[in-house]
């Protein structure tokens, strides 16, 4: 059931917002993975190294990493929905901006603008679904909201490379911002819009969370697997880069199976967040482990690396979902500050996750050794659960494995 104060507001129901901010992840997503596969050609019109491109692509993910805490703190007296609708105005304006860059510096800091919104986003978003979705069916609505950021990757990326090669990066970047003021529109028409957030954020709460030991176990569970993942399908694209199929379009299919692999990692942490979350998260950290190994293990045939992918994007999703509804049992008044906290962890683990795939060239054993580092990182998450099931806080009863 919604919570009271949205019970008086006619545009309350839980399956239309999931809708709405289901398209307000798609826009997201989109406007995030649209320019990798763009970097070659904006190097090109632009006259600059593709390698100075791809500073512009980070400096979106450390735009939102930066920003989700301030956010949180700055509109912590604002609603959701109407924090959500200024962040779809934000997007719409740096994504249209950054389409009129004229060098690779203008870029990076047209990208840092529009990467601000991303991670807090994403985080009210999550607060606003769980919020108004019935209490024993969050988890599912949180996954299906989500599903956006799969669509995204499966549909909408790949048309706007298409755009982008034949008609120009620009005309891109403003069909990402026309679908950026589409979602204002609908999180404005759509969503509840109650006038004062449901819990009362307080600044002192929002602080002092921050010394919890607990929270940042969380963050560190979350942040393993997410670098672990990002790192092993970002090498295994740019294996299928290095090794192109003769017939295939790779780049394209690997798009498609890590969307759906996404899809299926969603609704499956939605389904296990509303159930035994401890003991699930639990098993993704194990998951995590055989995935980035089966994966890494199998590039020298290119339909066990897909497979792989498929694997790999599961386990991403999955603690995305889980690890989000477990941080609902921190103080509410502190819930602004820890969602956009765990965003922007998911934004460091992209990062961190590419960052490290890219620089593999520096060991001699480039697979091995990366492969023996996401395990390593897997194998830590699970260690630091397992501390945490053992040690539950006192409001926190212990759950059984």
């Amino acid at each position: 059931m919604p919570t009271p104060a949205f019970r008086n507001d006619a545009n309350v129901s839980p399956m239309r917002s999931m809708w709405v901010l289901m398209f307000g992840a798609f826009a997201m997503a989109n406007a995030k993975f649209s320019i990798f596969p763009l970097v070659p050609t904006i190097a090109a019109d632009l006259n600059s190294n593709p390698n100075d491109i791809l500073h512009a692509v980070f400096a979106y993910f450390w735009g939102g990493l930066l920003a989700a805490p301030i956010i949180a703190i700055v509109f912590r007296h604002w609603s959701k929905p109407h924090i959500l609708a200024l962040l779809s105005v934000w997007c719409f304006l740096g994504n249209f901006l950054t389409s009129f860059a004229t060098s690779a510096e203008s870029l990076y800091w047209l990208r840092w603008f529009s990467g601000i919104p991303h991670a807090a986003f994403l985080a009210f978003a999550t607060l606003l679904i769980t919020e108004v979705a019935p209490a024993n069916k969050r988890g599912q609505y949180l996954g299906l909201s989500l599903i956006g950021i799969s669509l995204s990757t499966i549909f909408v990326i790949p048309f706007n490379t298409w755009i982008g090669i034949d008609y120009g990066w620009q005309i891109s970047f403003r069909f990402v911002a026309l679908l950026d003021l589409l979602i204002f529109l609908l999180m404005h028409d759509l969503l509840p819009q109650n006038s004062t957030a449901t819990v009362k954020q307080s600044l002192r709460a929002q602080l002092e969370v921050l010394k919890s030991p607990r929270l940042w176990l969380l963050f560190s569970v979350g942040l393993c697997i997410l670098i672990s993942t990002s790192a092993a399908w970002t090498y295994t694209i740019a294996w299928f880069n290095q090794h192109p199929h003769p017939t295939l379009n790779l780049r394209v299919i690997t798009l498609v199976v890590l969307g759906l692999g996404f899809v299926v990692g969603q609704i499956a942490g939605g389904w296990a967040a509303d159930h035994k979350i401890d003991r699930y998260i639990g098993l993704n950290t194990l998951y995590t482990l055989l995935a980035v190994v089966f994966a890494l293990s199998c590039l020298f045939d290119f339909r066990l690396g897909l497979i792989g992918v498929f694997f790999i994007s599961i386990a991403f999703s999955l603690i995305n979902v889980m690890m989000q509804i477990r941080l609902l049992d921190f103080p509410p008044a502190a819930l602004y500050m820890v969602m956009c906290l765990f965003n922007a962890c998911i934004q460091l683990g992209n990062f961190i996750g590419s960052s490290l795939a890219k620089s593999t060239h520096v060991f001699q054993a480039p697979t091995f050794t990366l492969t023996l580092i996401l395990a390593s990182l897997a194998g830590l998450a699970a260690i630091m659960w397992f501390w945490i099931i053992k040690h539950p806080s006192p409001q926190q009863p212990q759950e059984s494995l």
